[in-house]
């Protein structure tokens, strides 16, 4: 069984973890995180602020468990923006071979750019950071790739006999895509959904660190890291933990896909 892998235990107590403190955050800070008090800045780990204090005198743990909270709202909004439009592009791409031929072309040239620089020339073509425009271009980063698995298993599902008995009745095409063809996705579709969670929360950090992505004014690891980079010799507590925060996220989320992949799978599955 999946759960008796220790790995793939301390990704869910993590996960976990993660989406409790985003739910009551308020509940578990400990100060204002946007309150300043410079006479406290740049405060080593103790035990008032465990996790230290920034160049704002700001708690650097109050405002990394906030910024839990707005990670995990971008990712989730992210590989929902996947799903929307990878989904349906990439079943019709499957199963009309010149549909395929066409969209392909586009993803195989979308995906030859390297997601972060993608990412900023989406962002500058957006126009200002926010929130919506953080969705918009690191979902179409990551919408590709959902197509592509998409189409891959639709190439494969299309030839099954359930589908051709469903031709030679009769059964329209949108009847086989949906009923025959969609519904049989979801293996793969969920995996994917779990890795582009991980690797958007990444892009986003990326973003947020470049100073193009979330506003400054909003709690987020990246734009906590950031803020930390110019003291990064004189403090660096600024930025390593919301760097291990960010780093132990994304292992957890890439842990989880795996032990998905393996379960969900097939031919992997007797290997679980």
């Amino acid at each position: 069984m999946v759960l008796r892998r220790k790995t793939v235990l301390f990704a869910l107590i993590v996960l976990g973890g993660l989406l409790v403190v985003a739910a009551l955050a308020p509940v578990f800070i400990p100060f204002d995180p946007d309150a300043l008090n410079l006479t406290a800045r740049l405060l080593p780990p103790n035990p008032t602020h465990p996790f230290g204090t920034d160049h704002f005198g700001r708690d650097i743990l109050s405002r990394a468990l906030v910024g839990t909270r707005i990670t995990l709202l971008l990712g989730l909004s992210i590989s929902g923006f996947a799903l929307v439009f990878g989904v349906p592009i990439g079943v019709v791409s499957g199963y009309y071979d010149r549909v395929g031929m066409v969209v392909m072309r586009l993803v195989d040239a979308i995906m030859a750019f390297p997601a972060i620089i993608l990412a900023l020339a989406l962002m500058a073509i957006l126009g200002k950071p926010g929130v919506v425009n953080v969705i918009i271009a690191v979902g179409m980063v990551w919408a590709p790739r959902m197509v592509r698995v998409v189409y891959s298993s639709t190439l494969s599902l299309r030839e099954n006999t359930y589908v051709e008995a469903a031709r030679a009745v009769g059964a329209a095409s949108g009847r086989i895509l949906l009923r025959h063809i969609t519904v049989n996705l979801l293996s793969p579709v969920i995996v994917q959904a779990t890795f582009t969670f991980a690797f958007s929360i990444m892009e986003v950090a990326a973003l947020n660190f470049l100073g193009v992505g979330i506003p400054p004014y909003v709690p987020s690891w990246g734009g906590m890291m950031n803020e930390g980079r110019m003291y990064i010799i004189r403090a660096p507590w600024i930025i390593l933990f919301p760097g291990l925060l960010l780093a132990m996220s994304v292992l957890s989320f890439n842990l989880v896909g795996d032990a998905l992949r393996d379960r969900l799978d097939p031919k992997l599955r007797n290997a679980v």
